[in-house]
């Protein structure tokens, strides 16, 4: 979506191609979605384009998508996104493609992406989204929205326990709908959850995020990159089922410390 905003703020005729983005379409004004064609009209859908941005994910999707926009005959630009890349397992890059740096949040690697391709040194992460106005930015500011994962649940239901005890109100949220989600988290004062796209919507959202991450080291490339978050990481002896590492103290600890850096009172033991 950043790249997407920033394109459409250029005067381009933009469309973004994903599963989910429609239901947050009233959150993002006059950005158009779609869902990706099938792979048997893609030639059909990408041939009126000039160009054609493609996140690279290592899929067989993605990697047929490539095959057919490069083989076609009326060739607009291509340009690929590659989080990581391997001149052993990926294609030959081009002078449209752009790898990310590792070191940086994805939200800023696309930044610069695009504003390497558009030959500009300024660059943004508005990616366009604006909460409906009905809504205040964490209107219930000790409310903390939990999203509990599938495999974990319990552990995550007792973290919602510690973090009531802690004078908070958690809210477990049981909706799959991206607006509804959004509009939850967006008027909650912190959101806790394991790593997924709405650590990342939240950080977009601005407000405090908890990623409680499945990896030892949490590469700085998957962080959430709007505002501040926080990870939490299983230990280097336990094994990777999150599960078995997710201690609702631990959890508890970071949340307090997350938390800590914008109260001016430590809050309750």
């Amino acid at each position: 979506m950043v790249a997407s905003h920033r394109l459409l703020c250029m005067g381009a005729d933009v469309t973004t191609y994903h599963s989910r983005m429609h239901e947050l379409k009233s959150w993002f004004g006059d950005h158009k979605f779609q869902f990706r064609p099938p792979l048997e009209e893609i030639d059909d859908a990408l041939a009126c384009l000039d160009l054609v941005i493609v996140q690279y994910d290592s899929s067989h999707y993605i990697k047929e998508v490539i095959r057919k926009l490069e083989s076609r005959t009326k060739k607009g630009l291509l340009s690929i996104f590659y989080p990581t890349y391997s001149k052993y397992t990926h294609p030959p890059l081009t002078i449209f493609d752009r790898v990310f740096n590792k070191q940086l949040p994805m939200v800023d690697n696309i930044a610069l992406a695009i504003a390497s391709l558009l030959q500009t040194c300024e660059h943004s992460k508005n990616n366009g989204l604006l909460p409906p106005q009905h809504l205040l930015h964490r209107k219930y500011k000790r409310r903390v929205s939990i999203l509990p994962s599938q495999w974990a649940r319990k552990k995550f239901e007792r973290i919602a326990l510690e973090v009531a005890k802690h004078g908070f109100d958690p809210l477990i949220i049981e909706s799959e709908n991206l607006a509804h989600g959004a509009s939850l988290i967006f008027e909650s004062g912190y959101f806790i959850a394991p790593e997924c796209d709405l650590c990342h919507l939240a950080s977009n959202l601005q407000v405090p995020t908890l990623v409680v991450s499945g990896n030892k080291k949490p590469l700085n490339l998957w962080r959430p990159g709007w505002y501040r978050s926080a990870f939490i990481a299983r230990p280097k002896l336990i094994p990777k089922a999150l599960e078995k590492f997710i201690m609702p103290g631990r959890v508890i600890k970071a949340f307090k410390k997350l938390v800590s850096k914008e109260m001016p009172h430590p809050i309750e033991k």
